[in-house]
């Protein structure tokens, strides 16, 4: 028989010593040194596995295999808690088996691991497209944090970004609210260019984790020719090697082309068609240009392209539109606004509607059925697409900012 050993803790007295007992399975030499000693309510048995952090195990030279936990909370840069990041420790079990044990970081960011071999053990944590490795020296029958004040905080440089300017959002001050380092590619409906040599350069693609592409960014997927067909190409690209993307409100076109029945999107301006070279041109021969503008809000020469027939998506969406009680359906969401409603506020009209989704896309926030905020996954083992009729400028209330942050750690 497994010999067993309790130790209670009676209120009012002292619980009586026990002597340690043999185990008759046969196992060997526990690998884990009895570094401390036992506490009261311990369980001592030969069979001991984690996840039971405070079960240990005897084995035939009256050893005892213990072990410990670690805790902690997953940050951004600015120290803002990420909820739903993974956590593994790579750790040992009693019989010195390498095992991985996985955590999740709940409210707050915060997290526990359980059922660690003493001794120094390796963790690494994942949020989207962001990794943070680290160390923690592991005390049998403890729980230790993770570093002085518990936190894990992603570094600024974390994982390689970019952002497409445009007119109407600016992602760019979410990022930067959350401290983290991107490169921003200027561009609006007039000036388009640094956004297209980056999309038409699978090189440059090959660099990045994540794009952003704001709404007004001035390129126009809906329409077709050989350059277009090409950015379409290179975008599906980029998310099935492992990047993914993130689009909002008149970005739409960037979805709706790449990955066609993913998301049907209700618009007022119907597909132009075929257009010239010159209205989507990455390094534009001279006649294609209209007007040199001189340059851009990053000093950079800017100029306009000669008017071509697509002009710019317009969705349906009523002026000044208000949804204070949107539903939050994702987890991960709910957990880091700490509510299951969000009020979504849109400044102007013209907003792209969602009208429906395929049965592969997750509804993260919807009002009354409509989809806001959607997310897929087009290749199981490539990046993920995000798209939300709302973004941040101007209108952005506190917890749609809050909900822009989580799913930056979740693209």
């Amino acid at each position: 028989m497994r010999a067993v050993v309790l130790l209670l803790l009676t209120l009012g007295c002292e619980a009586e010593p026990v002597t340690p007992q043999t185990s008759d399975s046969g196992r060997g030499v526990a690998p884990f040194a009895d570094a401390l000693p036992l506490l009261d309510g311990v369980v001592v048995r030969d069979d001991a596995r984690p996840p039971l952090p405070d079960v240990a195990r005897f084995d035939d030279a009256g050893h005892v295999c213990r072990t410990g936990r670690v805790r902690g909370t997953v940050c951004a840069p600015n120290e803002a808690p990420i909820v739903g990041a993974r956590v593994v420790a790579t750790t040992q079990d009693c019989d010195g088996r390498e095992i991985s044990v996985v955590s999740e970081s709940g409210p707050g960011g915060r997290f526990q691991l359980e059922g660690l071999a003493p001794g120094l053990t390796d963790i690494i944590v994942n949020a989207g497209q962001f990794i943070l490795r680290a160390s923690v020296e592991v005390i049998a029958g403890v729980t230790v944090s993770v570093s002085g004040n518990e936190k894990l905080c992603f570094a600024a440089d974390a994982t390689r970004l970019a952002v497409l300017g445009g007119d109407y959002d600016r992602i760019q001050e979410v990022l930067d609210g959350l401290e983290l380092s991107y490169s921003l590619l200027c561009g609006d409906g007039h000036d388009d260019l640094p956004a297209r040599r980056l999309l038409l350069d699978r090189e440059a693609l090959a660099e990045l984790e994540v794009l952003f592409v704001n709404c007004g960014s001035g390129i126009n997927l809906r329409a077709t020719n050989e350059e277009i067909d090409l950015l379409v190409e290179n975008l599906r690209w980029f998310v099935s090697r492992g990047g993914s993307l993130y689009a909002s409100d008149l970005a739409a076109d960037f979805v709706e082309r790449a990955w066609p029945g993913r998301v049907q999107f209700s618009m007022m301006t119907p597909s132009p068609g075929a257009e010239p070279l010159c209205c989507v041109c990455g390094e534009c021969p001279p006649e294609c240009v209209a007007e040199d503008l001189g340059f851009n809000a990053c000093g950079a020469p800017t100029t306009t392209l000669r008017a071509c027939a697509g002009g710019a998506q317009v969705g349906g969406g009523e002026p000044r539109g208000r949804y204070p009680d949107a539903t939050v359906a994702a987890d991960f969401l709910r957990d880091a606004l700490g509510d299951d409603t969000v009020e979504l506020v849109f400044n102007l009209g013209g907003w792209v509607r969602i009208a429906s989704v395929s049965a592969d896309v997750d509804v993260l926030v919807h009002h009354e059925g409509e989809p806001m905020m959607v997310q897929f996954q087009p290749d199981p083992n490539g990046g993920r697409v995000a798209y939300t009729s709302f973004h941040n400028h101007a209108q952005a209330t506190e917890s749609m900012r809050r909900i822009l942050e989580a799913l930056v750690f979740r693209l």
